[in-house]
């Protein structure tokens, strides 16, 4: 690189972490200064042809044993009769009352783009587009520093944004969802490494 020859930036919108592009799953990262309102985690990838089920967890920390509090389990079920998604939370071990989102907007085969938006209360989900669902949380979110995506899904990219969701309106932020990205689709840089080491368990 020449002396004169300018980085691309990083969009406005991403946090000091980095987009992850190509991860293998299992994969379960930190999440750098940990989850608070107004954050948003951008899921891109594809649901594999004989999906059984995937799941993402962000978690409270990333011990194997014990086994971390997770405050939010999102888990879209495709090996049954009628497609669905589960919510939950496991606490010191025990998992919580199911909530349960039946009309899952996902086939297997199906490429996605789903958001994760943090409010102050709960998280709001949207799928290629549209509103899914919404959750409420049953551990506070501040104790969230780790992501971990299971199963039966290829992960294309994975991103990290602030998002100003006063400025964009209650809903306006699933809208947007096609805009989101193209913060993703720019020229590699050393701020933007394309396949980051994963981390298994």
């Amino acid at each position: 690189m020449s002396s004169g020859e300018k980085l691309d930036p990083l969009p406005a919108a991403f946090i000091l972490q980095p987009p992850v592009f190509h991860p293998v799953v299992p994969y379960v990262t930190t999440i750098f200064g940990g989850l608070r309102a107004g954050k948003m985690v951008m899921l891109q990838g594809v649901v594999t042809r004989d999906a059984r089920k995937f799941q993402v967890d962000f978690q409270c920390g990333c011990s194997l044993h014990p086994r971390p509090d997770i405050a939010i389990h999102f888990n879209p079920r495709f090996h049954t009769t009628n497609p669905h998604v589960i919510c939950n939370t496991l606490h010191h071990g025990r998992w919580q009352a199911e909530a349960r989102w039946p009309r899952l907007a996902l086939e297997r085969g199906d490429s996605f783009l789903i958001l994760f938006l943090f409010g102050n209360e709960e998280m709001k989900v949207s799928v290629n587009g549209q509103h899914f669902l919404h959750y409420r949380y049953r551990l506070p979110l501040s104790r969230v520093d780790t992501l971990g995506i299971f199963g039966d899904i290829l992960v294309n990219a994975l991103g990290f944004l602030n998002i100003n969701v006063s400025s964009l309106g209650a809903k306006a932020w699933v809208a947007a969802a096609p805009d989101f990205p193209r913060c993703l689709d720019r020229p590699r840089t050393p701020s933007c490494p394309r396949q980051p080491m994963s981390h298994q368990l």
